[in-house]
């Protein structure tokens, strides 16, 4: 008799949030096509090779295409940016990218003051 192998455990990172011009509808499912990169792989504890789960972290870079299941049609969506993110496009879009870690560095640098000016406002 063979020993049943655990399941694997797959950790999505990366992407949470998306915008669409679509009406998400109640009590309908919808289908999203997720392209990500494996960026970790670690294996977990236990007694046996034979059984071992391997835990991998996968980093969403886009949604390919999202579909209502239902109806069975296609739509749009964009990926949603955190606030840090849209920082950083906005750091390198004014001073280029081999100039980001210099302004984030002289930003960090400004944090204490930037912080006591926004209280105060």
């Amino acid at each position: 008799m063979t020993k049943n192998k655990g399941l694997n455990k797959i950790i999505l990172l990366g992407l949470r949030d998306l915008f669409t011009e679509e009406t998400i509808e109640p009590q309908t499912d919808y289908g999203l096509f997720l392209i990500a990169q494996r960026i970790s792989e670690e294996k977990e504890d236990s007694n046996s090779d034979d059984d071992s789960v391997i835990k991998y972290r996968l980093k969403i870079d886009h949604i390919d295409y999202a579909i209502n299941l239902k109806t069975g049609k296609e739509f749009s969506t964009a990926k949603g940016y955190t606030p840090s993110q849209k920082q950083r496009f906005a750091i390198e879009k004014e001073v280029g990218k081999d100039d980001y870690e210099k302004m984030m560095n002289w930003l960090l640098n400004k944090i204490p003051s930037l912080a006591e000016e926004y209280r105060n406002n």
